[in-house]
């Protein structure tokens, strides 16, 4: 009887020791190993004046380790540059993401969400209005053709039961061209920030009527991811410890406008994104800035957008959905940092 007993104590013992050791792998995986200290080689890095420059702004200056930063006025640029192999890594709308990853039959990867929503429409010498129904039979400056903010627009015109003919969109090459229309010729105009500042700072008529943004998640229940990071399925395959390696920086980048949100104006302006620290530190709080990355953050923002714009237009993320292979998971972790105010 004593050896019965015994037996059983020693089986329960072992079954506690098991389940608790499934029970630390759960809760404690172990750490992610250290990104490297350095590139092994130059890589090209293409981004965009506004919010996706704002957040890369600490990598400019930094040639010496083999950062080559290049400054575009319009997504196409960063587009051409990552299909023809001019660039490495670059940023560009979420949604041309999806449609370069399809067009490319996966050439394409994702290493972060780098943009929340940023969209207001502006006023200048018009009636204001509350509503996209008050812009019916108006006529709507805009850039972004292509991009989240003409498949955004359009999806919350058709949530409240506008054609697409109701609304007169006049597309233009750059934010900055948009700005320039509606300060000279007035009218309305869809903007995103800090373009919404800067067209603040150039005339006091200048109105900030709706917010692009509320009206998403209030539609649809989720916020607006805006812009991403991705790079050629070459450089994810063979140079993943210099992607590691420039997550890693350009989160501590993030880490340091967190510290020290002067500084970062600064920092802004000098890499010439913006034109003044003073119109940079107005700007940040609506820019929604941050760096989500891996399957673990930038697919579950993703996913919703995706899902959206799918079924509003299959289109505009290039006929399917991304599979989990579009999201690059690096050896050394993945970061989730957002501008803080």
């Amino acid at each position: 009887m004593k050896n019965v007993r015994t037996r059983k104590w020693v089986a329960l013992l072992l079954s506690a020791v098991l389940v608790l050791s499934v029970l630390a792998g759960c809760t404690s995986p172990a750490p992610a190993a250290p990104a490297p200290d350095s590139l092994s080689s130059p890589l090209n890095v293409g981004t965009l004046m506004g919010p996706t420059g704002m957040g890369m702004a600490g990598l400019f200056g930094r040639e010496d380790e083999g950062f080559q930063m290049n400054l575009y006025d319009a997504p196409d640029q960063c587009m051409a540059g990552l299909l023809n192999g001019d660039l490495d890594v670059a940023a560009i709308p979420s949604n041309v993401a999806a449609v370069l990853y399809n067009k490319t039959e996966g050439g394409i990867r994702l290493l972060g969400v780098n943009t929340g929503g940023v969209l207001y429409v502006l006023s200048n010498n018009a009636e204001p209005v509350s509503s996209l129904a008050d812009l019916k039979g108006k006529t709507v400056y805009a850039s972004g053709m292509g991009g989240v903010p003409e498949y955004a627009f359009k999806a919350l015109m058709e949530k409240e039961g506008l054609a697409e003919s109701d609304v007169e969109l006049i597309w233009m090459n750059s934010h900055a061209d948009v700005v320039s229309t509606l300060i000279s010729q007035g009218g309305y105009a869809l903007v995103p920030e800090p373009q919404v500042t800067v067209a603040g700072t150039k005339a006091d008529t200048v109105k900030v009527d709706l917010d692009i943004n509320a009206m998403w998640k209030e539609s649809f229940g989720y916020d607006l991811p805006m812009g991403v990071i991705a790079c050629r399925a070459e450089i994810a395959d063979n140079r993943a410890d210099d992607l590691g390696y420039f997550l890693q920086e350009y989160n501590k980048v993030l880490e340091g406008y967190n510290a020290d949100k002067d500084a970062a104006a600064e920092t802004i302006a000098n890499a010439g994104i913006l034109p003044a620290a003073g119109v940079a530190k107005a700007a940040m709080p609506r820019c929604n800035i941050m760096l989500e990355t891996g399957i673990a953050h930038a697919k579950d923002i993703l996913t919703p957008l995706y899902e959206t714009l799918f079924s509003f237009n299959p289109q505009s993320v290039g006929g399917s959905i991304p599979g989990d292979d579009f999201y690059f998971n690096s050896a050394f972790g993945d970061y989730s940092i957002r501008l803080e105010f």
